[in-house]
């Protein structure tokens, strides 16, 4: 399945609520990070922004911030760089895996509530960038031959292959509640 086929798949289950998506400049995002991002995140974050789904896992939004640049002082603290500089030295800290990677390669696109880490291995075509999950309660990395969008589908529709999200609440959950930060602010009055 390519990006496009898997967002628009994405896009069927949960159809994008207007005033959802979020603006970015890519250019300057992808200058910061001295990478270009797999089209599905882009069309997830452009459609949902910085979405949570089933109140399990949140989609981080993209940011100048990098790992290198997180701990400045005008840096946001809980960015993507943040958070990425969080799952690298996670990487480098847990028992050896059959993954290939050092830890400069993982770039984390998600969290969930139970602390697991969701994040590309940045090889090769940004659409074919594998994708790595963390799962905090085994202390254990998994690798998924396939992109963002198609590894949320697989688990919303509860098929083989992502039975590492088999005891997720998103599990086989084909219409899970959503919302975006600013969506949330506006529902607390802010």
């Amino acid at each position: 399945m390519t990006a496009r086929d898997s967002f628009e798949a994405l896009a069927e289950m949960l159809p994008p609520r207007p005033g959802s998506g979020l603006a970015v400049d890519w250019a300057v995002v992808e200058a910061a990070w001295g990478l270009e991002f797999p089209s599905d995140y882009k069309n997830v974050i452009a459609h949902y922004g910085d979405v949570r789904l089933g109140d399990y896992l949140h989609v981080i939004a993209p940011a100048a911030v990098t790992p290198d640049t997180w701990d400045e002082a005008d840096a946001r603290r809980g960015s993507m760089g943040f958070i990425t500089a969080d799952t690298r030295a996670t990487w480098a800290d847990t028992e050896s895996t059959n993954i290939d990677a050092e830890p400069e390669e993982l770039v984390t696109w998600g969290t969930a509530t139970s602390a697991d880490l969701f994040c590309w291995l940045t090889r090769g075509e940004p659409d074919k960038w594998p994708l790595l999950v963390f799962c905090h309660g085994d202390d254990a990395w998994v690798q998924h031959d396939f992109g963002m969008a198609e590894f949320l589908i697989r688990v919303l529709n509860a098929q083989p292959g992502v039975e590492v999200m088999a005891e997720t609440p998103l599990w086989g959950d084909r219409s899970p509640s959503y919302v975006n930060s600013a969506e949330r602010r506006r529902a607390r009055g802010m």
